[in-house]
């Protein structure tokens, strides 16, 4: 069992075992994991999340691999964006700007040329733009 983990703030911790993420609530429990327990399952990601966030107010989880996944903490509203099998895009290295709002996350993908290419992301929208 390999546990990586991809985020982390006072609150909570965002950890991957291999396909499935999870949440994990410090204030209930102080295993290193517990996806049988308290820690709540976010999504699965097809050959493994690259990377994900604590979005800086605490408010959303971002994942990127297989597509984007934005799960909203209170609501438990899971979207699933650019994962269709007929159109995957594979992405990496989510994060968010001090240059933008709080519900924004930047990612990077590779074109259909194989250039790198910068990706802003409006998590209330799902308005998408190519910065570079």
């Amino acid at each position: 069992m390999r546990i990586r983990y991809l985020s982390e703030n006072d609150k909570y911790k965002l950890y991957s075992l291999h396909e499935s993420v999870y949440l994990k609530d410090k204030s209930k429990s102080n295993n290193l994991c517990d996806f049988e327990g308290t820690d709540i399952f976010v999504t699965s990601v097809y050959v493994d999340p690259d990377s994900g966030l604590l979005s800086f107010d605490g408010s959303f989880i971002c994942v990127a691999g297989c597509g984007i996944t934005i799960y909203f903490i209170e609501s438990k509203k899971c979207i699933e964006l650019f994962n269709e099998p007929e159109d995957i895009t594979w992405t990496e290295g989510v994060y968010q700007s001090a240059d933008d709002e709080q519900n924004y996350v930047r990612f990077n993908v590779y074109t259909e040329t194989e250039k790198l290419a910068i990706n802003r992301l409006n998590v209330k929208t799902n308005e998408l733009e190519t910065l570079s």
